[in-house]
C-alpha cells in the first residue's frame, strides 16, 4: 500500500499497516513505541559490503528530452544542489521558518549532513561502483533481464563539448 512518506509513522501506529519503511528525517524522530526490526544501511552492507556508500536517489530525465536539453537541465540541477550544499545554513533558516520539515535545527543538520553533503553534488567512482552493486543485485533478484551498468544511462556530456567546439 502507498503511503505519504510523512503518514507511515502513523499509519504503522494506528494499526491501519502492520509496518513501514521511514525515510527523510523520519529516520532521526520516529516514536519510541515503535521497533526498528532492520535499517536500510545494515541490509545493504550485508549485501554489498560496508565499503560502499547506499545509494538513495538521483536525478533523472526522459530520454525523450533532446540531448543539449538534457544536458542543460542536469546542469542546472546540479548547479542547484550545489548552491543549497554551499548555504546549507541559509537553507536550513528557510525549511524552518517556513515549517516545511518536521523536524528541530539540530535535527535537521544532522539530517543535511548525512543526506545533503558535498557527496551530492556529483557522482564520483566510488559511488558508480555503488550504483552498479545494486543493479548487480536487482539483476540476480530477477528485476532486471540483464545487468546494467550506471555508465549506460548517464548522460554523455562529451556530445555537448563537441557540438560547442
Amino acid at each position: 500500500m502507498y503511503k505519504n512518506f510523512l503518514d507511515i509513522e502513523s499509519a504503522v501506529l494506528n494499526g491501519e499497516v502492520d509496518a513501514g519503511v521511514l525515510i527523510h528525517e523520519s529516520i532521526l524522530t520516529f516514536s519510541d513505541q515503535l521497533e526498528v526490526e532492520r535499517e536500510i544501511w545494515d541490509i545493504w552492507c550485508e549485501l554489498a559490503g560496508d565499503e560502499l556508500p547506499l545509494p538513495l536517489g538521483g536525478m533523472a530525465l526522459r530520454r525523450s528530452i533532446p540531448l543539449l536539453r538534457a544536458v542543460d537541465i542536469e546542469d542546472t540541477l546540479t548547479r542547484a544542489v550545489q548552491i543549497a550544499t554551499q548555504n546549507k545554513s541559509l537553507l536550513s533558516t528557510m525549511l524552518l521558518d517556513r515549517n516545511l520539515i518536521r523536524v528541530n535545527a539540530k535535527e535537521l543538520d544532522t539530517y543535511l549532513n548525512l543526506y545533503a553533503n558535498a557527496d551530492s553534488i556529483s557522482l564520483s567512482s566510488v559511488q558508480k561502483q555503488a550504483i552498479d552493486t545494486l543493479f548487480s543485485l536487482l539483476y540476480k533478484a530477477g528485476f532486471y533481464p540483464r545487468t546494467l551498468c550506471c555508465e549506460e544511462f548517464l548522460l554523455p556530456r562529451e556530445y555537448a563539448e563537441l557540438r560547442d567546439s
